[in-house]
């Protein structure tokens, strides 16, 4: 079985979850990568992985490498109000 390396607009939008138009933006917009051939665009699996990672999403392919996870936000502790001084008595 050949493996699949391009997708048209209409099967990228379906494994994206998402309206072919919105894909077409992001072409028009320069943010994901397409071939046009004659009145359809093509766009290579990797541009697809890449726009996918781009916003925040997890690997689209069983062969695709797993992203690292992302360092944990160091959680500061809100500063608290000036501690009350206690005045001998």
């Amino acid at each position: 079985m050949v493996e699949k390396t391009t997708y048209t607009l209409a099967q990228a939008a379906e494994l994206l979850s998402c309206h072919k138009e919105t894909l077409r933006r992001a072409i028009k917009a320069g943010t994901l990568r397409a071939a046009k051939i004659g009145k359809e665009y093509r766009i290579s699996k990797t541009d697809l992985e890449d726009y996918w990672a781009a916003r925040g999403g997890g690997a689209l392919f069983d062969d695709s490498p797993r992203p690292l996870p992302r360092p944990e936000e160091k959680k500061t502790e809100k500063p608290k109000g000036p501690e009350q001084l206690k005045l001998p008595t």
